[in-house]
C-alpha cells in the first residue's frame, strides 16, 4: 500500500523542520547576545595562564601537554583580532610535539612551523600588551620539542 508510510514521512518531515527552526532561533538569539570572546575574558584567561604561556617550564612530555592546554585555553577566549594568530601558534606547537629527534624531515617540519609562526607570535605579544597591559614574553620555540626518552636497559 503506497500511502501507508506517508504519515510517518510527514511526521519525520515536520520534526526536521521543527528542529531546523529551533536551531535557527537559537543561533539568532545567540547572535543577538554579547559575544563570548571579549577582550576582558581574553585578558582574564591570559592572566590565569600567564606562567605557562610566558615562561613555560618544559622538561617532560607532561609539561608540553600542560603548555599546549594553556595555549588552547587562551585561544578559546581570543577575540577575532588575534584568533587566527592563536590558531597558528597552536598548530606550530602541535607540530613540534610530534617531532622525532632522529628524523631530519621531522625536525625540518618543526623548524618550518616555528619560523612561519613568528609573525603570529609577534602579533599576539603586541595585541596582548596593548589590550591587556600584559607582557607574555616569547612563546616557547617550536624548534626545541621535548620528547620522551627511555633509558637503556
Amino acid at each position: 500500500m503506497p500511502g501507508r508510510h506517508a504519515p510517518r514521512r510527514a511526521i519525520a518531515g515536520a520534526m526536521v523542520i521543527g528542529i531546523t527552526m529551533a536551531a535557527t532561533s537559537a543561533a539568532t538569539l545567540a547572535g543577538c547576545s554579547e559575544p563570548s570572546r571579549t577582550t576582558s575574558r581574553y585578558c582574564a584567561e591570559v592572566g590565569r595562564q600567564l606562567g605557562l604561556i610566558a615562561t613555560p617550564a618544559i622538561a617532560t612530555p607532561d609539561d608540553v601537554l600542560r603548555t599546549m592546554d594553556a595555549y588552547r585555553a587562551v585561544a578559546a577566549e581570543a577575540p577575532a583580532a588575534v584568533e587566527p594568530e592563536w590558531a597558528t601558534m597552536i598548530a606550530s606547537l602541535e607540530t613540534a610535539s610530534t617531532v622525532i629527534p632522529s628524523d631530519p624531515a621531522s625536525l625540518a617540519k618543526a623548524k618550518d612551523a616555528a619560523l612561519s609562526s613568528q609573525p603570529a607570535a609577534t602579533r599576539i605579544q603586541q595585541y596582548t600588551q596593548q589590550t591587556c597591559g600584559t607582557a607574555i614574553g616569547t612563546p616557547p620555540p617550536a624548534t626545541n620539542p621535548v620528547t620522551a626518552t627511555t633509558p637503556p636497559t
